[in-house]
Order: structure tokens, then C-alpha cells, then sequence
């Protein structure tokens, strides 16, 4: 049991809004700010019609035209229901569209999530509430649907806190100095060069059984992999580079992949080549350990460089000498929105037993009200609660702890949360701490 009064809970039909307010998004003096004029511009869904203009305003906005083949690609992976336009006359001026996944949770378990993409605004547009009013229906929409929680990917920091979203997971990269170094452990079963339709086949398998396992994953469409395995063109990736491994047991399981491409740098003979992990997904540590140590002994390169990788990743404790291997870099990747308060924070498990009641604030009405959170031997319970809060939070804040890797105490230091029990902080770190720190190994 975690430390706190545990009080006995006192619950009413519906979320009881804080008598005092509760700490403010730290958003929310940019979003008071910004004197947006009256909208004139139309929003709506998509039409088939709509989808030429729909990409070439998605390509001025993000700066990159995808060729014919990935255009088709796109255009078939789009939900016209989930695909929203703004319109200035007949003009696209903004775009966005969501879908819907299973988001591995602490546990570990899976709760609904809406997942958000494709958010553009045309420069000539900007500050005139177009992406609150795309946003704000898009949320809407998929609370309606059931789904529990939003995801994103930011472009852009202070953009989504406005809207209740915060950065919850980290993204980081790493490199291998491979000159002299040597693996500690004993490799069991076999690495075998695999194809791309071979991948086609194991990947899938391989990365749901990852996936249900490690917080922070969602599901993977057959137009994911059929990018990946090259058989469809995907920007950033050669499809006359590369090639695909697996990790074969002892028993003959298929437990790992990875997807690499090597680039040759021999200078008068000297190899500096570098060894680009695309993809490692292991489902055991013994496959873990394998895959590494095949990356970092390929011949005639020097070096293994990895991105979209785990902040904790003990790479470098596979080696003889830890130091070979850096992180290069770390940032902020997914960012949590809490839209129905009940069912995510019922959704997911916690590290310790407790009871803490939280009172939410969220303008925009998703989570707002006042929970009693507890958990026991006999489950999580969550429900709307009239007693005093523990804790004082904003919606956003709610999403950056949600997955484990923030903690309470980190957001209270930073002014994010505010403390009106004592006893609540403790109680509440060790609730939402999660041993098994959250990543998410798929752009979106």
C-alpha cells in the first residue's frame, strides 16, 4: 500500500467541478492570448473529391511531395469519416485526419486511442482558429466513438498543450563505436539474412507479440509493413538499399527482426562505414542480445547508428566496453490526451495500491471534473467524486503522467500540479510509476 489517508470513497452521477480552480494548463496563457477573430473559414469532412487538393496541402505544409505510388498509398490508408478539410472558398487551407488503435498501457494492458496526423494549417492562414475548430470536432468526434485517450506526434512543442495533449514518451537515438568491442554474453540460437517477403510474413507476428508487451506501442496497418519491406515507396528510405534480419531460438521461434542498411567509407583503404538500424524489435532478451551484437559486428563498417529507439535502452552493457556506445539524442515523441478520465485511468494498471482523488481541469470539458482514483487487490476503480482533492492538475498534465515515464513529483516541481494533500504526492508517484518504461517504436 501506498502512503496516504485512505478515505472512503463519495461519488456523485457526474464529474463535480473543483470548488477552487485547479492548476492551470501551462498552455493556457499562450492560448488566452492569441485574440483569435471570427471564423469564416468552412470545416468539414472530406470527400473523395477533396483528396488531390486535400495532399497538395498537406505537402506545403510539411515540405516534402510524395511520389505517384506512395500518393496511391496514401490515398487508400485515409478514413473519409476521420479526414477533416478547412476550406477559404474553394481553396484546402488546413488539414487532419485520425484513426483509431489499441495504445499498449502500463500493466500491461491496451486502452482505445484515437491517434492524430496529417495536421496542417497554410501559412497564409495562420491565427485564425483553424486548427481549434479541426481539432476540436476531431476530439469530439472520437470521444463519441469510445476512444479513451488521444495520440500524437508533435511537429511542434507548444502547439497541442492548448488542446489538452501532453508529452508523455520519449524518442531516442544511439551509436556504436564497433572497433574493438566484444559481446559479455554467450549468443544462443542463430541469426538468419532474411528477404523482404520473408519479413513480410515473420514481422507482423513478431512485432504483436512486442507490442501487447511494451507500453506506449499501437498496431501496425498492412500499408506500415508493405512500406517497410519496400513494396511501396516511402520517403526517406531507398528501396535498392537494405536488407532484413531474423533471430532464430534454440527452438526454432522467430523472436526477433531488425532492418538495416550499411554505407561504405573507405578512405585509402581505412573503413568508417556506418551500419543504419531502421527497425529492432526483439521479444526476448536473448534476442535482443543477438540482433545487437550482429549489428555491431558487420564487416567493413565501424560504426551502428540507430534512431526512434527507447530512452533506457543498456546497449552499451552488451559490450566490453559500455563507453562505444552514446545517446545521441532524446526528445519528446508521444503526447497523451485524456478524453474520458473513467475509462483510462481504469485502463491501465498501477505500481502500488492507493486511493487519490484528482481534480482535472479541461477547458475544453473532455476530462474536467473531480475523480477518485483507487487501487487494490481487487483492481483499479475510478469514478467522479464530490470530496476534496488531492491533487490539482490540467488535462494535459493527466496525459503526461498516464503512461508512467513522467512522474507526479516531476510536474510538481514544475508547477504543473498542484498539491492540496500532503499525503497525495507519495501516493500518487508510486501509483503512477511504471516499471517498464513506455516507447513507441512507429511514426505516424
Amino acid at each position: 500500500m501506498c502512503p496516504g489517508r485512505m478515505r472512503p470513497a463519495t461519488t456523485s452521477g457526474s464529474p463535480v467541478a473543483p470548488s477552487d480552480p485547479p492548476a492551470r494548463s501551462p498552455w493556457a496563457s499562450l492560448s488566452a492570448s492569441r485574440n483569435l477573430p471570427v471564423v469564416t473559414i468552412d470545416v468539414r469532412l472530406a470527400t473523395a473529391g477533396d483528396l488531390d487538393a486535400y495532399f497538395e496541402q498537406l505537402a506545403l505544409g510539411f515540405h516534402s511531395r510524395p511520389s505517384p505510388a506512395e500518393l496511391a498509398s496514401h490515398r487508400q490508408a485515409l478514413d473519409l469519416d476521420r479526414t477533416r478539410i478547412a476550406l477559404d472558398g474553394s481553396r484546402i487551407v488546413g488539414t487532419l485526419r485520425s484513426w483509431s488503435t489499441e495504445f499498449t498501457v502500463p500493466g500491461p494492458r491496451v486502452v482505445q486511442a484515437s491517434a492524430l496526423t496529417q495536421v496542417t494549417v497554410a501559412p497564409t492562414h495562420r491565427r485564425q482558429g483553424i486548427l481549434t475548430r479541426m481539432i476540436s470536432e476531431d476530439l469530439a468526434d472520437s470521444a463519441a466513438r469510445g476512444e479513451a485517450v488521444g495520440i500524437l506526434i508533435a511537429s511542434e512543442y507548444p502547439i497541442y498543450g492548448r488542446f489538452g495533449y501532453g508529452p508523455a514518451i520519449q524518442n531516442a537515438g544511439y551509436r556504436i563505436e564497433t572497433t574493438g568491442i566484444r559481446p559479455i554474453a554467450p549468443i544462443e540460437g542463430r541469426i538468419e539474412i532474411g528477404d523482404w517477403e520473408s519479413l513480410r510474413v515473420d514481422g507482423p507476428a513478431v512485432y504483436e507479440r512486442f507490442r501487447v508487451s511494451q507500453p506506449g506501442s499501437i498496431e501496425r496497418s498492412a500499408r506500415w509493413w508493405e512500406r517497410i519491406t519496400r513494396q511501396i515507396p516511402a520517403e526517406g528510405v531507398d528501396a535498392k538499399k537494405g536488407f532484413c534480419v531474423r533471430y532464430v531460438s534454440p527452438d526454432e521461434t522467430v523472436e526477433g527482426y531488425a532492418v538495416c542498411s550499411g554505407a561504405l567509407d573507405a578512405p585509402d583503404m581505412r573503413h568508417k562505414g556506418v551500419l543504419t538500424v531502421e527497425e529492432l524489435i526483439a521479444v526476448t532478451p536473448r534476442a535482443y542480445r543477438a540482433l545487437w551484437t550482429f549489428c555491431a559486428e558487420v564487416d567493413l563498417l565501424t560504426g551502428v547508428v540507430a534512431a526512434n529507439r527507447a530512452v533506457d535502452e543498456p546497449i552499451g552493457l552488451l559490450f566490453d566496453d559500455a563507453r562505444a556506445v552514446r545517446q545521441t539524442h532524446v526528445f519528446d515523441f508521444i503526447w497523451i490526451r485524456i478524453l474520458d478520465a473513467v475509462a483510462a485511468l481504469e485502463g491501465r494498471a498501477y505500481a502500488a495500491h492507493g486511493r487519490v482523488v484528482l481534480a482535472v481541469d479541461d477547458p475544453m470539458g473532455f476530462a474536467h471534473g473531480r475523480y477518485a482514483l483507487e487501487s487494490g487487490p481487487d483492481g483499479v476503480r475510478c469514478a467522479p467524486s464530490n470530496e476534496e482533492p488531492g491533487l490539482e492538475l490540467s488535462a494535459a498534465a493527466l496525459g503526461s503522467i498516464y503512461a508512467g515515464d513522467v512522474s507526479v513529483s516531476t510536474l510538481v516541481r514544475a508547477g504543473w500540479i498542484r498539491v492540496r494533500d500532503p499525503d497525495a504526492l507519495p501516493c500518487a508517484d508510486a501509483m503512477f510509476h511504471s516499471p517498464s518504461r513506455a516507447w513507441c517504436s512507429t511514426w505516424f
